[in-house]
């Protein structure tokens, strides 16, 4: 193949890469089957079984759902006098809901207020299922203006499925959360959060902790949704103000939680922050935009992103939104004191059309993550100052423990379009001995310093399209590296306008996601 058909191949590869990510995001299904990610552990995923047909339910009869298994389905209204009008609060019925097993609880559309926060030790094959034709037939509120979890699983059990459902957080203070802390089969699909997000100080939740305590564990979280606004306000630690995020995991999940069809705009921190976790994370064909500091806080062994969409336009933020975006990163790449490697980016799409000053990078992986992989991806990057990917050095890490080896990066198949300052460059590389780009088509509007190497000897730049001639490739040396673990290879470099011809297409800025 010539250098001319290779770059236009690496193109073309890149453009179904991302419009497959597209079609994902915009075609969820309330019960499309799925093939599942394997990951070490929890095997085939269960898929959806007919609870029962039409809209009165023989209560005798077994049903199971997504893997979780009822002996008996209730209704929320007729079987526990639930007031689907939200005039009185549900929390007495709920509660003697949640101290039973192997139940599905329907609720029929309407309005469900509830005062108080709801908490349960363990659940066994425990179900709450909205009986709308759409998520939103099926409101659950509160009045709270402290916030509240609607269920708080604290140690475990297996089977729990939410689904069909919407939380409310209302125009104000208070927002509403759910911890589900399951050894397995864990299934939350079609439940979208609504209204303005606080501050933690005015009440604010991270609204999904799904939390999976066994290693041969799985959660699913299908076609979740939150992109109402948010108060932004600067990391905590600065100023005494916080954010909440919308799925948030600790330590303690060291199962496979798979995220998937999911839409999250406008929170005013970490949409997705699971770098604490030791147990794996797939985040496979969501939607983020205009999310403040990350959309996805993640990374090490088992790591995988695949299939995504991020767009940032802050200068055309929600509208009801309160404070400015101060540093939209795409993926903030870190494991804290796992100080871990591995982990995947794939088939990925990153588009910046405006963002603040103190915006750092698409990908911005810290020192306490060790070698991982970025391919198939395509940036698009018009915000001068913003790098498409960082890699900072292991030595000096910010978050965490230095990673453990190797620290080499391996990129590629990659896209970069947009425009440079000359100054910061598109690709910065610091302290990763051995790392590697292969494939990567660089078109842009300043081609001086467009690739950055310091101190990542041994490392291999080759089969890379530059758009202009230029100083666009920086290397800074530390001479008893180089001697300790070789020199760098630059090869087969070519100078060609093929990017911008074989661009991919953008996302529209208002992609309909079905409930």
């Amino acid at each position: 193949m010539s250098k001319v058909d290779r770059r236009q191949y690496l193109g073309l590869v890149a453009a179904v890469a991302t419009a497959g990510a597209l079609a994902g995001c915009s075609e969820i299904a309330r019960e499309r089957p799925k093939t599942p990610t394997r990951g070490p552990g929890p095997g085939p995923e269960p898929g959806p079984v007919t609870t029962r047909p039409g809209p009165a339910p023989d209560r005798s009869e077994r049903a199971v759902r997504y893997g979780v298994e009822f002996d008996r389905i209730l209704d929320a209204v007729a079987d526990l006098g639930m007031d689907p009008t939200g005039e009185r609060p549900i929390d007495d019925a709920f509660e003697s809901f949640l101290a039973r097993r192997r139940t599905l609880l329907e609720f029929p559309p309407g309005v469900y207020r509830f005062d108080e926060n709801h908490a349960v030790e363990s659940v066994d094959n425990l179900g709450i299922l909205g009986r709308g034709r759409t998520r939103s037939d099926v409101v659950f509120r509160t009045p709270s203006r402290e916030g509240r979890q609607f269920v708080n699983v604290r140690a475990g059990g297996v089977g729990f499925l939410l689904e069909n459902v919407t939380f409310d957080h209302g125009p104000g203070d208070g927002s509403i959360g759910n911890v589900l802390r399951l050894d397995d089969r864990l299934r939350v699909q079609n439940v979208e959060h609504v209204g303005f997000n606080p501050i933690v100080q005015n009440g604010a939740l991270d609204n999904l902790s799904p939390q999976i305590l066994t290693e041969g564990g799985l959660a699913v979280v299908d076609s979740y949704v939150r992109t109402g606004p948010t108060h932004i306000v600067s990391h905590g630690s600065l100023d005494g103000t916080a954010n909440a995020g919308c799925i948030w995991l600790g330590e303690d999940h060291v199962g496979t939680l798979r995220i998937r069809n999911c839409h999250f705009a406008n929170t005013g921190t970490n949409a997705i922050y699971c770098s604490r976790a030791p147990g794996r994370v797939e985040v496979v064909d969501c939607r983020f935009e205009n999310n403040n500091q990350a959309s996805l806080r993640i990374g090490g062994k088992g790591t995988l992103v695949r299939g995504c969409t991020f767009r940032f336009d802050t200068d055309d933020a929600h509208r009801e939104n309160l404070g400015e975006h101060i540093n939209p990163n795409a993926i903030l790449w870190e494991t804290g004191n796992r100080g871990q490697r591995g982990g995947v980016i794939e088939s990925c799409s990153f588009v910046y059309d405006s963002a603040p000053v103190r915006t750092n990078a698409a990908i911005w992986a810290d020192g306490s993550a060790g070698a991982f992989t970025v391919r198939d991806c395509r940036f698009s990057i018009d915000v001068p100052g913003v790098r498409a990917i960082r890699v900072d050095d292991p030595r000096r890490p910010r978050l965490g423990k230095t990673a453990a080896r190797p620290w080499g990066v391996t990129l590629t198949n990659i896209v970069v379009e947009g425009r440079t300052t000359g100054f910061v460059p598109m690709i910065e590389i610091s302290g990763r001995p051995n790392s590697t780009l292969d494939g990567c088509c660089l078109s842009v509007s300043d081609a001086t310093h467009v690739v950055k190497l310091v101190s990542s000897p041994g490392s291999s730049i080759q089969n890379v399209n530059v758009s202009e001639t230029g100083e666009w490739l920086t290397i800074r040396r530390r001479e008893w590296l180089i001697a300790q673990e070789g020199e760098f290879v630059v090869d087969d470099v070519s100078y060609e306008q093929i990017c911008r011809a074989n661009a991919i297409q953008r996302p529209p800025p208002n992609a309909p996601v079905r409930p």
